[in-house]
């Protein structure tokens, strides 16, 4: 596995590939992450599978965004096609886990032949999510309170060993957030709603949940899967919360290389229907 960093049209973008001449994976991290929670995932793909994870501008080794605009959904949309422009992917197999499912999503109505697969993992509701007005203080302090941020990914990885060095390196990682990143994640995705726009979303997609998940109801999962043409499976991984990539990364690998090697021929004939 290598890390190198690309300068885009949208600022500089650190990443971590596991190279191959494959399918090609893209995976996009959400709040509290960054491209090292794909790691266990990156080191499971099958021999010749080509994995990419990138740092959202803001995260990670990236370039700080450069105000709050830049975390709305859009703006997060833009920065994703400066980075697949810039690295050339074409065909990829989108995989996007909780507050960057919206970019994915979005990304694929934009550019729907240059997505091969979508796969979303703990993702936000087709209805959309409001954050409590009584959270955003809580936010707020995240980034400066070491064990509020500890607790936040407790929650989020229940099934992880918090008391282990991996546990708190990735705390420190975000702790690197500016203490306004988290609120303005948040006012992105409480602005986000997709509505009929996702009956056009009719390439292979598939949802992930972790049985422990405490952020995506298992009701709400199933809407979201209803809402989606192309959505065909949700599936439910046990020993796993909202980021089963860190809890259950070889249960997740499974799922993910199933599901791309699948036939997806038929669903030529719904995007057909569709358009």
């Amino acid at each position: 596995m290598k890390t190198s960093s690309i300068l885009t049209e949208r600022g500089a973008i650190h990443y971590r590939e596991c190279p191959g001449n494959g399918p090609i994976l893209l995976f996009l991290h959400g709040n509290l992450g960054s491209s090292r929670w794909w790691e266990p995932v990156l080191a499971r793909l099958p021999g010749g599978w080509r994995g990419v994870a990138y740092d959202a501008i803001g995260y990670g080794r990236s370039e700080r965004a450069n105000g709050l605009e830049r975390y709305s959904v859009p703006a997060r949309v833009r920065d994703l096609i400066a980075f697949i422009d810039a690295l050339a992917l074409d065909g990829v197999h989108l995989v996007a886990h909780s507050t960057a499912t919206p970019v994915a999503i979005e990304y694929a109505l934009i550019a729907p032949e240059r997505v091969a697969t979508l796969t979303l993992v703990g993702p936000v509701p087709a209805a959309g999510a409001t954050t409590p007005q009584e959270a955003y203080p809580l936010l707020e302090r995240m980034s400066v309170d070491r064990e509020l941020m500890a607790a936040a990914l407790r929650v989020s990885a229940p099934h992880l060993d918090a008391g282990s060095p991996a546990f708190w390196d990735l705390v420190d990682d975000a702790m690197t957030l500016d203490p306004l990143t988290l609120p303005a994640i948040a006012r992105g995705i409480d602005a986000w709603r997709p509505g009929h726009r996702l009956r056009k979303l009719t390439l292979p997609v598939m949802l992930v949940r972790g049985e422990d998940d405490i952020m995506l109801e298992e009701k709400e999962a199933h809407r979201t899967l209803l809402a989606i043409p192309g959505a065909g499976n949700l599936e439910i991984l046990r020993g796993a919360g909202h980021s089963p990539m860190l809890e259950t990364p070889s249960g997740l690998t499974a799922l993910l290389v199933t599901f791309i090697a699948e036939d997806w021929d038929d669903f030529e004939a719904i995007r057909q229907s569709v358009e």
